[in-house]
């Protein structure tokens, strides 16, 4: 692209400082980038009939709602093709702004109406796609957006709703605004407080999804949401059924580093063994990956699934399942 090296110079000057795995391709897509995940960036290709390509296109702040579009030179273009230029930039332009619109909209929805907006099936998921996995306990909008019901189980029936969690197409997760996730969960699988031995916790949607395929729904998850809400989630389960054993399939961050000090912290297992230390009758586990073909980001046990198959996922855990059954019974 003739103007790349202008496209990298402008997101530094908005302040992005770019991951080694961020990718900055004029394919359309909205994608996330820079450190922390703050910024995004959506390009797009104008090719000129007199040849060579220039990358267009907006990009943006999550956390302040500034955005800009891409400054491109048009000089060495004739009048027609800069007129072209211009009319491809309103329509793209347009169609952003519809989308940003819808956003809003859907933004500004209380978790029951959005829920009640989503269809039960009919709808594919190209984010379930690349996760390799099988819709369970969600609702879809048309666009293949998933709708995840977050509930507090300790509540009474009707004030259990408490938020719903969007998962874009491409990835992007939002939350009802304003909603206090401390305590919210989904739940994956039905529960009998009397005969379920074993219930486990993840902090993805994704990864609840591998756990209940790869021991057959057998057992219920619980999604936290994040390690964070780790500490919350599971007492609140613990005291709703307190003969259930625990198991919470942690991530593994290996990779994960304290902004200030640069040392490894790996938050998922390090949340996920502070719980379980005080927490009675709970357990934790963490994936284990061929080192040999494990990527940076390999953290937990859908990307376990989508890297080494599903088979790796279900020997480890019915290994550990097994192991806990003899253990305690």
């Amino acid at each position: 692209m003739q103007n790349h090296r202008q496209v990298l110079e402008q997101l530094e000057a908005f302040g992005v400082v770019l991951r080694r795995t961020d990718k900055i391709e004029p394919d359309g897509r909205k994608r996330t980038v820079g450190k922390g995940g703050k910024y995004w960036v959506r390009l797009h290709t104008f090719q000129p009939d007199v040849g060579g390509a220039y990358i267009v296109g907006a990009y943006g702040s999550y956390r302040t709602g500034e955005w800009r579009k891409v400054d491109v030179d048009w000089t060495p273009l004739n009048e027609a093709e800069r007129e072209r230029a211009a009319r491809e930039k309103a329509i793209r332009e347009e169609a952003e702004r519809k989308a940003r619109a819808e956003e809003a909209a859907l933004a500004a929805m209380t978790a029951a109406e959005l829920l009640a907006k989503a269809c039960r099936d009919g709808v594919s998921s190209p984010y379930l796609a690349r996760k390799q996995v099988e819709p369970e306990g969600c609702r879809f909008l048309p666009d293949g957006t998933l709708v995840l019901p977050l509930m507090r189980y300790d509540l009474p029936i009707d004030q259990r709703l408490r938020a719903v969690q969007r998962i874009l197409p491409d990835g992007q997760k939002f939350f009802t605004k304003g909603f206090e996730k401390p305590g919210c969960c989904v739940r994956l699988g039905q529960i009998d407080p009397g005969l379920s031995p074993l219930l486990m916790v993840t902090e993805g949607y994704a990864t609840g999804l591998t756990a209940r395929m790869a021991l057959f729904r057998q057992h219920p998850v619980f999604v936290a949401l994040d390690a964070g809400n780790l500490a919350h989630v599971v007492p609140l389960l613990r005291a709703l059924y307190p003969r259930t054993r625990i198991l919470i399939l942690a991530d593994d961050d290996w990779k994960t580093r304290d902004q200030r000090t640069m040392e490894l912290t790996n938050p998922g297992r390090t949340a996920a063994r502070k719980v379980a230390r005080l927490v009675e009758g709970c357990d934790f586990v963490v994936p284990v990956f061929d080192p040999a073909t494990r990527a940076l980001k390999d953290t937990d046990f859908n990307d376990l699934h989508v890297r080494q198959g599903l088979d790796a996922v279900r020997l480890q855990l019915a290994g550990v399942v097994a192991a806990m059954a003899r253990f305690y019974g």
